[in-house]
């Protein structure tokens, strides 16, 4: 007498292909923090000099900002603090270009680990970019707190929005670097123009001024620099008393979601290329 077959399970599937998305998923975390205790590693060094020594880094690029703005004898645009001000503007500066100088970067100082099994261009990205939101958080505490420990009145306005506003800083150098870094694979001249960037934003992004107060011309030109923008809002966040025509949240925020997507979509290209 034959036994009755059992009618196959319609979850079974399902079930292998949830299990196999979670076995992928948990080597890639895996890989990624590997790749992340390696940066951490090649960058700072292994004691905890070499880490601090990155960490307030930033204030070098401040301590330059307020000779150059005592030279020029210029007050404060708004505000009765010139550090602050300036603090205002070099924040998301930094925040940026730390970001996408260091994600530019990725694929020139860890192609080796692609021979390696396992090891994705996308896992060498992500670590980076894990690195960076936990290295900006810590420069922008370090940052206020000395000013707040040297006798400057850190009073923000608007914690959310000046939250915000360095969150897009930090998500437009992840767009920049994505970009650059990953164009660099097959046009190495993209590296170069990449580390051109920050002196150019330097100077023309809002640190020593506000672009709300520039003639029409100039700053219908700046206005397609998002980082004017960020800085711009950044300030709106800060002062309770600063109101700003030259900001549009609409528009920062559709060209930061144009470039990132843009540098998402260049990874597979360059996956293909490497």
């Amino acid at each position: 007498m034959q036994r009755p077959r059992h009618a196959p399970t319609r979850h079974a599937p399902a079930r292998h292909a949830a299990e196999t998305w979670a076995s992928s998923s948990g080597m890639h975390a895996r890989v990624v923090g590997a790749v992340i205790m390696r940066d951490l590693q090649t960058r700072f060094g292994t004691g905890y000099f070499g880490f601090l020594l990155g960490l307030i880094m930033p204030l070098g690029h401040l301590t330059v900002a307020m000779g150059i703005t005592l030279l020029l004898g210029r007050p404060a645009p708004v505000g009765s603090d010139t550090a602050i001000f300036l603090t205002t503007g070099l924040l998301p500066f930094i925040v940026w270009l730390y970001g996408h100088r260091q994600i530019m970067l990725t694929i020139v100082q860890n192609r080796p680990l692609l021979y390696f099994p396992g090891v994705d261009i996308f896992d060498l990205f992500a670590a980076r970019i894990v690195i960076e939101i936990v290295t900006a958080t810590l420069v922008v505490g370090i940052v206020l707190g000395s000013l707040s420990m040297i006798g400057h009145d850190v009073q923000i306005a608007d914690w959310p929005g000046f939250t915000y506003a360095l969150m897009q800083a930090w998500l437009l150098g992840v767009a920049t670097g994505l970009i650059f870094g990953t164009t660099s694979t097959f046009a190495p001249i993209a590296l170069l123009i990449g580390n051109l960037l920050g002196p150019l934003l330097w100077g023309i992004s809002g640190i020593f001024f506000l672009a709300d107060s520039l003639p029409e011309r100039i700053s219908n030109v700046l206005y397609y620099n998002p980082l004017s923008q960020i800085i711009d809002g950044l300030r709106i966040s800060y002062y309770a008393e600063y109101y700003s025509s030259f900001y549009s949240e609409k528009s920062l925020s559709t060209q930061i979601l144009v470039l990132l997507t843009a540098g998402m979509a260049l990874i597979p290209v360059t996956r293909k290329v490497s």
